[in-house]
């Protein structure tokens, strides 16, 4: 498996493009389209919040059958908490788009981010939409990147190429999110593309997989987003098949979950205010439930953010999430590292000289690993500091 360029167009069979449909101010690109040349399988994994945005609950019936040709998002307007009228929004868009690209409106998948509680301006979309289509190339995977940013500062998307029975194919994709980023996914649309010819209820299981070892396992604010999607299309144009239980399926997997998580990783990075990532490592706990329990109380906590943010090494503020996590373990085994430096153990802290804790503290990615010593389990998370800049960004979101 290597790295290439390409983003949601790296695979044969996609197309993108990405417009300004006058969403947001300044001309900016709000509006993206990326289409598949054939029916493509298809699945996805939505929010778990129970209020969800109308473009949710269209893409979670339509996704059902497991056949796709486009997926249509827009930012600057979440399009959620607009009763029955945002409902009709969102289906009046999807079958004006499917009507030039020829396909069935049932095969239109859409998403959503923005504020919420605001209509979406359609008849503005609806004049952008020929251009939407018209400017559809492989070339324009940044363009439909670029559009459906929305606090985002920059750009994220990644690809991959591998061989699976004898033919090159790829996996590539495109993600937004950077405030309300929380377990169960976050602000998060993503979109995943790859062409190799799998079955629908076998890529809806394998993404399922894959998004709950990266998209479910990072946080920038521990807030649950109303929108979150994450869709995944399978072109089938390089001949690589994937069966399940053959060799192709764990190379597959194993590519699919690779590129979430370059995604993942580059969402947090670029979380609303974030100076620096931080990944929380829990080894030697009871269960794997525990393990990720712990993982997702440091990660979540104000005061060990704030700690990463200031590169204040108060490893107390670390252990005393982990102790309020619910996992079982006995505070008097404790072990915590700062990257390569061990800096409690036997549950004591260790003398460290506050300079060299800073140092630590100050590397662009933080690992702090935990050593419960109660079993054999672990669990990861990924989460980015607390810093004042996410509570200017946020102070003023609406306006």
């Amino acid at each position: 498996m290597r790295w290439i360029r390409g983003g949601v167009t790296a695979a044969e069979g996609f197309i993108a493009s990405g417009v300004s449909a006058g969403i947001k101010r300044g001309r900016k690109l709000d509006l993206a389209l990326v289409s598949a040349q054939e029916p493509s399988a298809a699945a996805a994994v939505f929010t778990s919040n129970r209020v969800q945005a109308a473009p949710v609950l269209i893409s979670k019936a339509r996704v059902r059958s497991g056949l796709a040709r486009a997926v249509l998002i827009n930012s600057g307007c979440a399009n959620c908490m607009t009763g029955a009228a945002g409902y009709r929004d969102a289906m009046r868009l999807s079958r004006v788009v499917a009507q030039p690209l020829g396909i069935p409106e049932s095969q239109v998948l859409i998403a959503s981010t923005g504020i919420i509680g605001r209509r979406l301006p359609v008849q503005r979309i609806e004049r952008a939409i020929p251009r939407l289509v018209a400017q559809r190339s492989r070339a324009h995977h940044a363009e439909a990147a670029q559009a459906i940013l929305t606090t985002d500062l920059h750009v994220k998307e990644a690809a991959v190429e591998l061989v699976i029975g004898g033919h090159r194919c790829r996996l590539g994709g495109m993600i937004k999110g950077s405030g309300m980023i929380a377990p169960s996914m976050a602000t998060m649309l993503s979109v995943v593309t790859t062409d190799v010819a799998i079955a629908p209820v076998l890529l809806r299981r394998l993404l399922r997989n894959a998004v709950g070892q990266t998209c479910n396992a990072i946080s920038v604010d521990g807030d649950m987003s109303t929108n979150d999607t994450v869709f995944a299309l399978a072109s089938g144009c390089s001949g690589a098949i994937v069966r399940p239980g053959r060799l192709g399926e764990r190379q597959f997997a194993h590519a699919l979950t690779m590129l979430l998580q370059r995604l993942a990783e580059l969402l947090v990075a670029d979380g609303e205010g974030a100076s620096r990532i931080m990944e929380v490592h829990v080894t030697g706990a009871k269960t794997s439930r525990q393990a990720q329990a712990c993982a997702r109380q440091v990660a979540l906590s104000p005061l060990v953010k704030t700690m990463l943010a200031g590169a204040d090494p108060n490893v107390g503020r670390v252990a005393a999430a982990a102790g309020a996590s619910g996992a079982v373990f006995d505070p008097q085994r404790l072990e915590m590292f700062i990257g390569p430096r061990r800096v409690v153990a036997g549950g004591a802290a260790l003398p460290l000289g506050k300079a060299v804790a800073r140092r630590l503290l100050r590397q662009p990615k933080v690992v702090v690993r935990l050593e419960l010593h109660a079993g054999s389990s672990e669990g990861r998370m990924l989460t980015c500091d607390l810093t004042e800049e996410y509570v200017r960004i946020n102070a003023r979101y609406s306006t």
